[in-house]
């Protein structure tokens, strides 16, 4: 299997969402390639972020907006608390596309990238 690292997200701050939900593009999960039982890794870099930020994914090879579900093993929720750090989740599934959700209170999400 080859290793692939692909980009959601660069240098999102408060000013672009405004504390409401926004998403990213929809890019290709494992499902997409027809690769089976594998691990995707998603890792986030902050800067004096507060707010939320999640993956989302879909098994629907055309999604509409309610085909999509979060989650939960990428969930970062820091309403209360600022990070300024990186942080690695990681999941096992068969979805075809991914995305990010995030709300930005405070700060910069610098960067979300996954791995397959």
């Amino acid at each position: 299997m080859m290793f692939q690292s692909t980009v959601l997200l660069e240098n999102a701050s408060n000013e672009d969402s405004a504390g409401v939900y926004k998403f990213t593009e929809k890019q290709p999960g494992a499902g997409y390639k027809g690769i089976v039982d594998t691990t995707t890794t998603v890792q986030y870099q902050f800067n004096e972020f507060v707010g939320e930020v999640k993956l989302q994914g879909t098994l629907e090879l055309y999604p509409g907006d309610t085909d999509w579900f979060d989650i939960e093993e990428t969930l970062i929720d820091a309403d209360s608390t600022v990070i300024t750090d990186s942080y690695t989740a990681s999941f096992t599934g068969n979805i075809v596309w991914l995305r990010a959700a995030y709300s930005i209170q405070n700060g910069t999400i610098t960067e979300i990238r996954y791995n397959l």
